[in-house]
C-alpha cells in the first residue's frame, strides 16, 4: 500500500509537513520508500543519532536524478519521532546545535538539507527535506568515521532502506557526475514569488446579468411599426424578416459577451492582479535550441496573456437596428470578438494557454542569457482565500538531454470587490 499522501508536490509550508506527518502515523509499517524514511526514538541529543542522520541525508542525496523526481519534487524528507500508528515524539534541541553536529559528516560541499520541527498530537516531530539529486551532483560521501563506518563510504536508499553502495550504485553516480556535460540546467524563476492571485468568483453572474438586460432591448427590436411604409427605391428600406432579425440578434449576443469578458480581463490585467513574471535563466556558457517551458496550473487557477489586453481599449459590436428602422443593405455590424490579435508579441518567443497549462517556446537561448518571459495573469474563480497553492514547472531543449523542473508558489489572496452597480458597456446603437 503507497502512503496516503499526495507526493507530486513539495512538502514545505508547516500545514504541508504537518499533512506528512499525520500520513505516515496513518500508514502501514511497509509504506516507506526511497523519498520518505521515519524513525520513531531517536535522541536528538546523541552524538551517535546526529551521525545516523548525516548518513540517510547522504543516501537520499544519492538517489536517481530520474526517479526521486517522481515524487515531491525530488526532494527527501527524513522524519524522527513519528512512526505508523503513534506520534512518540522528540525531545527538541536548538536546530543550530543539529546543523552543527551533523555538518561534520557531511563535509565542506555536502548536499543541502532544511531541519524543522512540526507539532502534532502536542508533540514535536523532526523533518528533515534533503534537497532534490541533480545531474552533476559529486558522490557525497561520509566525510567522519563513526561506529562501523568509515570517511569515504557511500550510502544510497534502496526502497525503504539507506545502505551502502553497491559497484552498480557507484556506477551510476559517476554517470550522474559526467551527464553535466550532455544535459541542462536552465531553470524558471517569477519576478514576485509567491505570486498572489485574488479570488473572482462573481464574474460569471456579472457578466450574465449585462447579457440579459442587453437580450432585453434587443428582443424589443424585433417588432416592426405598424405604419412603416417607406418609397420600394429607398436604398435603407428594411426588408429584413423577424427570423432575420432574430439571426442577427443571436450574432450580436454572442459578440456583446465577448465583448463584456474581453473588457473585464482587460481591467483586471491593467490592474496588476495575479500577475506572474518569469524569468528564464541559462547559466552555462552554451546556448540552447528551441527550449519550451511548461507550467502546469493546479484546479481552479485559469490564465491569461497580459499582451493579449494591452492594447487600447476593445470596441463594442452594434447593436442589430430595431426592424422597420433605416437599414443599409451593405451594412455588417456584428464584430467577431473571439479573436484577440495579439500586441507586441517579442520575436522568437511564443506563449500561450493550453488546457490546464501555460506553454512557451523559445527559438534559442543564448548562453548565460537572461531571458524575460511575457506576463501572464493567474485567475481564480473558486478556491478559497488564505491558502497557498504550487505551480510545478518544466524546461527541456532539443540539443541538451533531460529536463529540468521545479515548482513555484502562488497565494490565494482576498476576494476582488464587486461594485454596487454593474458597470454598463457602452454599445452602438
Amino acid at each position: 500500500m503507497a502512503l496516503n499522501v499526495d507526493h507530486s508536490k513539495t512538502f514545505r509550508t508547516p500545514l504541508q509537513l504537518r499533512s506528512l506527518v499525520e500520513a505516515v502515523k496513518l500508514a502501514g509499517e511497509h509504506d516507506e520508500n526511497d523519498w520518505i524514511e521515519w524513525k520513531s526514538n531517536y535522541n536528538l541529543s546523541e552524538k551517535q543519532t546526529k551521525a545516523t542522520l548525516a548518513r540517510h541525508i547522504l543516501a537520499m542525496a544519492n538517489r536517481s536524478v530520474e526517479k526521486s523526481s517522481q515524487s515531491a519534487n525530488g526532494y527527501g524528507y527524513i522524519l524522527v519521532g513519528v512512526e505508523p500508528g503513534a506520534v512518540t515524539g522528540v525531545t527538541t534541541i536548538d536546530l543550530a546545535d543539529l546543523e552543527s553536529g551533523i555538518r561534520p559528516y557531511l563535509g565542506p560541499h555536502g548536499p543541502e538539507w532544511i531541519p524543522s520541527y512540526v507539532t502534532v498530537d502536542d508533540k514535536e516531530v523532526l523533518v528533515i527535506a534533503v534537497d532534490p539529486p541533480k545531474d552533476g551532483d559529486p558522490i557525497h560521501t561520509l566525510h567522519k568515521d563513526y561506529d562501523k563506518y568509515y570517511a569515504g563510504m557511500i550510502f544510497v536508499r534502496r526502497t525503504a532502506q539507506t545502505v551502502i553502495a553497491g559497484p552498480g550504485e557507484v556506477l551510476r553516480l559517476s554517470q550522474r557526475v559526467q551527464s553535466s556535460e550532455e544535459r541542462q540546467s536552465l531553470s524558471l524563476e517569477a519576478v514576485d514569488n509567491p505570486v498572489e492571485v485574488p479570488r473572482w468568483p462573481w464574474l460569471e453572474e456579472a457578466v450574465e446579468s449585462l447579457l440579459n438586460k442587453e437580450s432585453e432591448i434587443v428582443e424589443k427590436g424585433k417588432r416592426r411599426p405598424a405604419s412603416r411604409s417607406p418609397l420600394i427605391s429607398s436604398t435603407s428600406f428594411d426588408r429584413r424578416s423577424e427570423d432575420d432579425y432574430a439571426r442577427e440578434a443571436e450574432d450580436y449576443l454572442l459578440a456583446y459577451k465577448k465583448y463584456v469578458l474581453n473588457v473585464a480581463m482587460q481591467s483586471y490585467a491593467r490592474k496588476g492582479f495575479g500577475l506572474l513574471q518569469l524569468r528564464l535563466k541559462n547559466s552555462q556558457e552554451r546556448s540552447y535550441q528551441q527550449v519550451r517551458v511548461e507550467l502546469d496550473l493546479p484546479d481552479g487557477i485559469s490564465a491569461f496573456l497580459g499582451e493579449d489586453y494591452a492594447g487600447d481599449d476593445f470596441e463594442a459590436p452594434d447593436r442589430p437596428k430595431p426592424l422597420g428602422e433605416d437599414y443599409s443593405l451593405i451594412q455588417s455590424n456584428i464584430i467577431n470578438m473571439g479573436d484577440i490579435s495579439p500586441v507586441g508579441r517579442i520575436p522568437d518567443v511564443h506563449m500561450r494557454i493550453e488546457g490546464g497549462a501555460i506553454v512557451c517556446d523559445v527559438a534559442s537561448l543564448r548562453a548565460e542569457e537572461i531571458l524575460s518571459l511575457p506576463s501572464v495573469h493567474l485567475m481564480n474563480f473558486e478556491t478559497s482565500g488564505g491558502s497557498s497553492l504550487v505551480i510545478p514547472w518544466s524546461v527541456t531543449a532539443v540539443n541538451a538531454l533531460g529536463r529540468t523542473r521545479g515548482h513555484m508558489e502562488i497565494e490565494l489572496g482576498s476576494e476582488i470587490e464587486r461594485p454596487t452597480e454593474e458597470p454598463e458597456p457602452e454599445v452602438s446603437d
